[in-house]
């Protein structure tokens, strides 16, 4: 365990977090009788998310580990917790009374800019020098891709989509996971290690540092199919 790991709170504030918003969504489910199977996907993203609250906790054990509980907060969590709701829940988030907040976060090109500017931030080789940063503040950004994970699968369900356009929402959706593609592929063929804190780490499974660079791109290529593969169907199958 290295000296970056969580302490007892950092543990704490999570699970009571994930907790309290299981705990909203029992009272809004009941009342609103959603029925069982949005209830098991908003539970399974719950789960998921101390999954991944797990993968970060210590996060210069392995780079592939923490890449990997990253993207599952950003790519695996957020399409779960949104199916829970129902469509025609998440079409009144529009309404005047969520104005405050619906302005910003299901804004689409809102949710585009801070979908990519988070991944190019946090994941591109030389551009913040962010490895050590994401180490001592892996709680903090695994809320920040939570966020911007919802805010872009918001935009490719029904409902919650700010694009009225299926196809051009697709596009939109699509061409807004490029980047990411892109830095999966640039730790996936890298013949050196990009980050610093993990050249002399004695990763997990006794893997070298490069053995884990690959690894964590091949996760987050991985994690981000089920965006593109969403987007790609709204794409091809337009407004029919």
């Amino acid at each position: 365990m290295s000296p970056l790991s969580w302490g007892r709170g950092a543990w704490m504030g999570w699970t009571l977090g994930v907790l309290a918003v299981l705990a909203v969504y029992a009272w809004q489910a009941r009342r609103g009788a959603w029925g069982a199977g949005r209830a098991a996907l908003f539970v399974a993203g719950c789960a998921a998310t101390l999954a991944a609250a797990w993968g970060l906790h210590d996060p210069l054990q392995s780079m592939s580990v923490y890449a990997a509980a990253l993207m599952l907060l950003g790519q695996g969590v957020s399409p779960l917790l949104l199916l829970g709701v129902p469509a025609r829940v998440r079409a009144s988030w529009g309404a005047a009374r969520h104005r405050w907040w619906a302005r910003w976060l299901l804004d689409p090109w809102v949710a585009v800019a801070v979908f990519v500017l988070l991944t190019l931030a946090l994941n591109l080789p030389g551009l913040f020098e962010t490895a050590l940063g994401d180490a001592v503040y892996s709680a903090p950004i695994g809320v920040l891709l939570l966020l911007g994970g919802l805010m872009m699968w918001a935009q490719l369900l029904e409902g919650s989509r700010g694009i009225r356009r299926r196809w051009l929402a697709g596009l939109v959706g699509w061409l807004a996971t490029l980047p990411m593609m892109l830095v999966a592929a640039v730790w996936v063929w890298s013949p050196s290690v990009l980050y610093m804190p993990y050249l002399d780490v004695l990763c997990l499974w006794n893997l070298s540092p490069l053995q884990d660079q690959h690894y964590a791109g091949l996760a987050m290529f991985v994690a981000g199919l089920p965006l593109q593969f969403r987007a790609a169907w709204l794409l091809i199958m337009g407004d029919a």
